[in-house]
């Protein structure tokens, strides 16, 4: 009787772990499971039941771990769609003091599939530098390698937004204050000149005037532009762009600062007419 409920025991055994292979096989038939190693892969079987080996980015991996543990160290800056620096060609110096490559690489407004990465290499590299020298440490010399770009051009020209200081107009602090106030000033001591006709169009007349702004604070190269929406009042231009540029010479213009230090910079004024 015994050994009757042995062979029973076995039997069922079989019998379950039979079913349970055929309904994994039968599982395996229905899913098709495809094995994907690249993006371009993955779209061609875009709805289908995925595997993806990230092949790509694991031989990165690789890579990157072993020049590492040789000694090598690059950081990489981004390109693209990320503030831009002047000043890569000093940084590339400060970071030699430190063993350390510099390269850069591009960055993507779009984002890579699910199970795909992107920079991979990059990435562990510029963590192996946070990580070996502190997570300041690239911004703190960044900040050196800007101040050294500056020294070493110092005939050039920097565009207003790209300053620290956001006005140089006196007694102001931001565009929109020394729009105002200029304005204000401006119009103080202007007096429209007789036959003039003030305006009665939709469209403004106007009258803007850049200059350069040098780092001790000297003007140099206005230029001057009147626009006017009546062409009947076309023949003031002289007098609308001497009384602007007298007021452009009186005013004690404050320097742009690049990284705290004072720069050349191209500064714009402008006023709308009555």
């Amino acid at each position: 009787m015994k050994s009757f409920k042995v062979i029973l025991i076995i039997f069922c055994s079989l019998l379950i772990s039979c079913n349970k292979k055929q309904e994994e096989k039968k599982s395996e038939k229905n899913n098709d499971t495809i094995v994907i190693y690249n993006v371009d892969e993955l779209f061609k079987n875009e709805g289908k039941n995925v595997k993806i080996i990230d092949t790509s980015c694991i031989n990165e991996e690789k890579r990157a771990l072993s020049d590492i543990k040789k000694g090598k160290l690059i950081y990489y800056c981004f390109m693209g769609m990320t503030e831009m620096f002047k000043s890569n060609k000093e940084m590339k110096e400060i970071l030699s003091k430190y063993n350390i490559q510099i390269d850069s690489v591009l960055t993507y407004c779009v984002p890579m599939p699910k199970g795909f990465e992107r920079n991979c290499y990059v990435m562990i590299m510029n963590n192996e530098i946070d990580k070996k020298y502190g997570n300041k440490f690239i911004d703190s010399l960044r900040v050196l390698a800007e101040k050294q770009y500056v020294k070493n051009h110092p005939d050039k020209i920097f565009q207003y937004d790209e300053c620290d200081t956001v006005s140089s107009y006196p007694g102001t602090k931001g565009y929109r204050d020394y729009y105002e106030k200029s304005k204000k000033d401006f119009s103080r001591n202007f007096v429209y000149p007789k036959g003039y006709e003030y305006k009665k169009e939709k469209n403004f007349s106007s009258t803007d005037v850049s200059f350069i702004l040098t780092k001790k604070g000297k003007i140099l190269n206005i230029e001057t532009d009147c626009s006017f929406a009546n062409s009947k009042n076309e023949k003031f231009a002289g007098y609308f762009k001497t009384k602007a540029e007298n007021f452009i010479k009186e005013v004690k213009w404050i320097p742009a600062k690049y990284q705290g230090i004072n720069v050349n910079s191209e500064i714009h004024f402008y006023y709308f007419h009555k």
